[in-house]
């Protein structure tokens, strides 16, 4: 246990840096001015190379353009709303999540944890009140990295969801101390969720920490990227191909 874990933190590492590295744009600036903390050391070309070459491999045999695993963002619109919504938890969602949905919070529950969803499907009307509402507090560029542009945020495509606790006048990193988020944590991948801004992955997603918010990408591919400390930015990076990739 001990080295797979040590295992899985040099991976994380490795990837992060090589996104980095192959990134074909300008990252975010860091949200309210902070500086995410350098890499000490980093491995040799040679190195990540290898790793990379070893990660690749191991991938999953997933088709990288399908609808879990569209990449939604700056510069890249959500194109296609969902073909039907129903509501799971009080919020829409795509339907095609629901089932897994409803089976993570039932089992949250069953373990004797409060789950309360604040935030699913949104369409182009509250997107835009949503974004208007956190530039007006925190200033047009730092409001992209929380909630993105209206069009480009994840809750349009109606596969992410915020979950807590309980309901909360604003969300912010404290929410990692919870009990909910740390069974979230453990085993969201199981339902095909990942926690899509994790912790020091700005520069590769563009988005601020973000323990509410929780992204369906599909059972195969959240359990690789949990397994390896993978954002969906470093997972989809394995898939390209040499005109480019996939997204």
């Amino acid at each position: 246990m001990f080295f797979r874990r040590l295992f899985r933190a040099g991976m994380c590492t490795l990837c992060a840096l090589i996104f980095v590295l192959n990134s074909r744009g300008p990252q975010q600036a860091a949200a309210e001015g902070a500086e995410e903390p350098p890499a000490a050391s980093p491995p040799s070309a040679a190195a990540l190379s290898d790793a990379y070459r070893r990660l690749s491999a191991g991938k999953p045999e997933l088709a990288a353009d399908e609808w879990p695993l569209q990449l939604y963002g700056s510069g890249r619109p959500v194109k296609e709303e969902p073909a039907e919504t129903v509501r799971v938890g009080g919020v829409p969602v795509d339907a095609r999540i629901a089932d897994e949905l409803r089976a993570m919070i039932a089992d949250a529950r069953g373990a004797g944890l409060s789950v309360y969803l604040s935030c699913g499907y949104t369409d182009a009307a509250a997107q835009e009140h949503i974004f208007r509402r956190t530039a007006a507090k925190y200033g047009s560029e730092t409001a992209q990295t929380i909630v993105g542009l209206p069009g480009e945020s994840e809750h349009r495509s109606g596969l992410a969801v915020d979950i807590a606790d309980r309901y909360y006048a604003e969300k912010d990193s404290s929410l990692e101390n919870t009990k909910l988020f740390a069974w979230l944590k453990e085993h969201s991948w199981e339902y095909g969720f990942i926690l899509r801004y994790p912790k020091d992955r700005k520069s590769i997603t563009g988005h601020v920490y973000q323990p509410w918010h929780f992204r369906y990408v599909g059972a195969e591919a959240a359990a690789f990227m949990t397994d390896h400390g993978l954002t969906l930015e470093e997972f989809l990076d394995l898939y390209k191909t040499g005109d480019g990739g996939v997204y």
